[in-house]
């Protein structure tokens, strides 16, 4: 019995601690997941009437709401969440209704007619989704599309009333029509950490067709992911 008891202890004493298997080990923290990101901008209106002048900077931005879902072991993840866009337009036209054509066109101003405001808003709600990569240095890029509907189309005015010069004039018209019930964007992000480059294109246009100018916005601007 003695002999047995000493050979049972001296295999106890030789046995080696557990250790997690390399496979199952918890992988590195990823500090900078995504998942709270506002994307500030300036945008570039394409296919603009010659006619309409539009001021150098015309600022915007998006906030996202987007969950991570990483692919285990791989520097890449796919992002879905929510959103909300806010583009603005500064220009030297009035956007109006003309019932005779159904048409929303542009009324430039004349030049001698003093103001301090015309800009035109647009918001839309949307659902991005993307393909992001993430390398352990810190570097990233994320490709994705958002399809969103659009909420707002408006043009606030502030001056001299265009049909009284002499008077002042101050209104917000929310009666913008024809505009597109949808919206499709493509966007890419570049950079590291919580900054990045970011771009985007909307090949949707803000009027249906043949109902409106056939504009479409281009922005270039900076991400910060905030969480």
């Amino acid at each position: 019995m003695l002999v047995c008891a000493g050979s049972m202890l001296s295999a106890q004493t030789s046995e080696t601690p557990y250790t997690t298997p390399k496979d199952t080990a918890d992988e590195p923290l990823v500090v900078f997941r995504d998942r709270l990101i506002m994307d500030i901008y300036h945008t570039f209106w394409m296919n603009m009437p010659t006619e309409v002048k539009h001021m150098k900077f015309d600022p915007g931005f998006t906030v996202s709401a987007i969950w991570d879902f990483k692919i285990k072991k791989k520097p890449v993840a796919i992002g879905l969440g929510v959103g909300v866009s806010y583009y603005t337009q500064y220009s030297n036209a009035l956007l109006r209704y003309d019932a005779a054509s159904d048409l929303m066109k542009y009324y430039v101003l004349p030049e001698d007619l003093k103001y301090n405001v015309l800009k035109m808003n647009y918001l839309n709600v949307n659902i991005p989704l993307e393909f992001r990569y993430r390398h352990p240095n810190g570097f990233k890029f994320s490709v994705g599309v958002r399809a969103g509907l659009i909420c707002e189309v408006s043009q606030k005015y502030k001056g001299s009333d265009p049909a009284i010069p002499s008077d002042t004039a101050m209104y917000k018209n929310l009666l913008i029509k024809n505009k597109m019930k949808y919206n499709i964007d493509v966007y890419t992000r570049i950079g590291w950490k919580f900054v990045d480059i970011y771009y985007s294109f909307q090949p949707t246009p803000l009027f249906a067709d043949t109902k409106g100018p056939k504009i479409y916005p281009m922005s270039l601007g900076v991400s910060l992911s905030i969480f």
